[in-house]
């Protein structure tokens, strides 16, 4: 199995390919696309997470290469409008002709709005922004020309099974450590993470009163809704604030990291052929770190282990890499322990 680690700067490439990582991903946002678009950011993360700069991002393509590491663009946003079709198309161009080895994609129609000879021979990756949950899904985005597609993290291992089983010449690609969501990216309205500012819960209905919030940037930790707010009561007439603002989150006391090592032992028996280490946004620390245990895991798969020994080997990994306790709470694949 291959582990794909997060990049946002061509000094990470080093650091990440010796922790063992055998791809890298990561976005690229032009100036001109921040310049027209603000903070609605290109690959649904906050633009400092992604490169601006093409000559610096070919640098990292090289870094890669000179690895035997493949490296892989993501412009995963829902949908875009025609004006940003064409910039979408102009980036595609861009970085496959700095030798980057593919895009990853969750707006089908921007596969067909790209063009054809551009995309020859590269990696298209259908995104967990894309849904793929099942075999018809995969079944559609193969027709359209995907080369792999990004599994949900919603998905239990049996279901995972399932679809692989009814298409295994398809590529597959699952989550494994960090960034935790309870609920299903490419139905997020809230689109993942901005770079700041201040959202608006509740609508101005007279009578009501409203709670404005602004978000506070503590990425590393947490992002998007999982970002601490400050919370100010305010008048529907007027919109007086009432009262102090307070703290507060919407996950509570901290931010769910995730761990799915445990699963490694069924995804790789599955025909799972990547696992995806995040987030874009983590200090090069953290992302060393995921890394470097999820290899070491894989590790374990090389000695006759049993199940369950293959998990308590993890764990204990697990402990000795991150200084505390797996958690049932934090767990990828919770379900493991289904029949698959």
């Amino acid at each position: 199995m291959i582990i794909k680690a997060p990049l946002s700067d061509k000094e990470e490439v080093k650091f990440l390919c010796q922790s063992g990582a055998g791809e890298l991903f990561c976005g690229f946002e032009p100036e001109k696309w921040s310049s027209l678009y603000g903070d609605l950011c290109i690959s649904q993360r906050t633009r400092k997470a992604n490169f601006s700069n093409l000559k610096d991002l070919e640098k990292a393509v090289l870094l890669a290469h000179r690895q035997k590491v493949k490296l892989h663009v993501a412009l995963n946003g829902f949908f875009h409008s025609n004006r940003q079709y064409a910039i979408c198309r102009k980036i595609i161009k861009d970085v496959v002709e700095i030798g980057a080895d593919g895009v990853i994609l969750a707006d089908p129609a921007l596969v067909f709005a790209s063009d054809s000879k551009y995309l020859a021979g590269k990696d298209i990756i259908a995104g967990t922004d894309a849904m793929v949950f099942n075999s018809w899904a995969v079944s559609f985005y193969k027709r359209i020309g995907a080369t792999r597609v990004v599994l949900p993290r919603s998905l239990t291992l049996p279901e995972i099974s399932d679809t692989i089983s009814r298409d295994p010449r398809m590529e597959y690609e699952a989550f494994i450590m960090n960034d935790l969501c309870f609920f299903e990216d490419g139905l997020c309205t809230y689109c993942k993470e901005q770079s700041g500012g201040t959202e608006k819960i509740g609508k101005n209905i007279k009578g009501l009163d409203l709670l404005v919030s602004s978000r506070i940037t503590t990425r590393g930790s947490a992002g998007g809704c999982r970002s601490v707010f400050k919370r100010q009561k305010m008048s529907s007439p007027g919109h007086k604030p009432i009262g102090e603002r307070h703290k507060f989150s919407f996950w509570g006391k901290r931010a769910v990291e995730g761990c799915g090592a445990c699963a490694l032992y069924d995804l790789s028996r599955m025909g799972v052929t990547t696992v995806k280490v995040l987030d874009r946004n983590m200090p090069l620390k953290e992302k060393v770190r995921s890394t470097l245990f999820i290899k070491r895991s894989l590790d374990f798969l090389q000695k006759d282990l049993s199940r369950a020994e293959f998990s308590r080997k993890c764990k204990k990994l697990f402990k000795k890499t991150f200084g505390r306790h797996c958690s049932y709470f934090e767990c990828y694949y919770p379900w493991k322990k289904q029949s698959i």
